[in-house]
């Protein structure tokens, strides 16, 4: 058997693999048993004065330790789990609450203390919090818990008598409405458009911003337009510098990521439609979703407006919404017959050339009309 072909092999493979740069993941572990540092308590906080040494433990306030649990991150870990440990389980029960009606049952969501405010009810919190630790802390075994109870399924429509008897809906009198989060609202937009991309994991992506925003004081770093479908993935892959977040999530309460924010805030400004009628991602939505609706197979500009509002809703258009959208409709067509420059700017611009034998009046009119869809309240409220 001739052995050194095979070990001049091996070592150029070695050597090969050796010039690939490895990426050097640190591993976090505990030292040695015989190895841990001894804690002491500080004498009137003076780290010059050491008091009682003190062992690793959790408040006496809490339950204590599990049995047998290491007095280590492990053990912290087992504890926070443990059955005798509810906290954990109503705080994540709490956050998926809030997420599917717009407000937890504690509506302060970062503070479960004295401080924050007490749940609106009790009885379901713990409830959900035995189910969700019963299920196997299985997020997706609790959100379909939530969302096919009656309470969720619950219409939305705000009567007098409802508003008189729960106003804010702590007490659910009413199903969930709220407006989306910034991220979600371009998505949707981007989906419902048929631009979004399904492309997972990666580095971050940059989607058009307005040029002059991005700037680094103290490097040549600069905001260039992400190619291809890149700039049209999902919101959680944008780009984010603290000092110069995404301006039209920020418009949406998207936040800085300065500091941890467990619970933003929701406004509503003229900005907010400013950002949806004007910017360029959602104006190419909008141009994306007229060439859906105008490509639906029925000629006729009703059956094209409820094919949109039938996307954009997700369900039967009503014939008032469809006799309104048919009318500004046509004043946009006679409006692009009289500017064809205009027209095709509006049907063409940021998106691209419209597809070959494409009426460019109809695409016009069938965009202003998509806009007024993605713009509509019930698009960008979840209820």
């Amino acid at each position: 058997m001739q052995t050194k072909p095979l070990r001049d092999e091996l070592e150029k493979l070695k050597a090969e693999r050796a010039s690939v740069a490895s990426v050097q993941t640190p591993i976090l572990r505990e030292l040695p048993h015989d190895k841990l540092r001894q804690t002491r308590t500080m004498v009137r906080g003076n780290f010059l004065d050491p008091g009682d040494p003190v062992e690793p433990a959790v408040l006496s306030e809490f339950p204590p330790l599990p049995a047998g649990a290491p007095k280590n991150r492990l053990g912290v870990a087992q504890w926070l789990c443990s059955r005798d440990n509810p906290l954990t389980a109503r705080v994540a029960v709490n956050r998926l609450w809030a997420g599917m009606f717009g407000s937890g049952i504690v509506e302060t969501q970062e503070d479960f203390g004295t401080q924050g405010s007490p749940p609106s009810n009790q009885a379901l919190l713990d409830w959900l919090a035995v189910d969700f630790e019963d299920g196997g802390w299985s997020q997706k075994k609790a959100i379909r818990t939530i969302v096919l109870s009656a309470t969720y399924r619950q219409s939305s429509r705000v009567t007098p008598e409802l508003a008189e008897r729960d106003r804010f809906n702590r007490l659910l009198a009413r199903g969930p409405y709220f407006r989306l989060e910034a991220e979600t609202i371009r998505d949707e937009a981007l989906a419902v458009s048929g631009l979004l991309s399904r492309k997972m994991y990666g580095p971050s992506v940059m989607p058009y911003e307005p040029p002059g925003l991005w700037k680094s004081t103290y490097s040549d770093d600069r905001w260039l337009t992400s190619p291809g479908e890149d700039q049209f993935r999902r919101g959680i892959y944008t780009f984010l510098k603290r000092t110069t977040p995404y301006p039209s999530m920020v418009t949406f309460d998207g936040t800085s990521r300065e500091t941890c924010t467990l619970r933003r805030s929701r406004t509503n400004t003229p900005l907010q439609a400013l950002v949806t009628l004007n910017d360029p991602v959602f104006v190419e939505c909008a141009q994306a979703l007229a060439r859906r609706m105008a490509n639906c197979g029925d000629a006729s500009p009703e059956a094209q407006i409820a094919f949109g509002l039938r996307a954009a809703l997700l369900r039967e258009p009503r014939s008032q919404e469809v006799a309104v959208l048919a009318r500004l409709y046509q004043e946009r067509m006679d409006a692009a017959r009289q500017d064809p420059q205009a027209a095709e700017k509006l049907a063409t611009e940021p998106l691209g050339p419209l597809p070959a034998g494409a009426d460019v009046v109809r695409l016009a009119a069938l965009t202003s009309v998509a806009n007024v869809i993605l713009n509509t309240d019930e698009f960008l409220t979840k209820g």
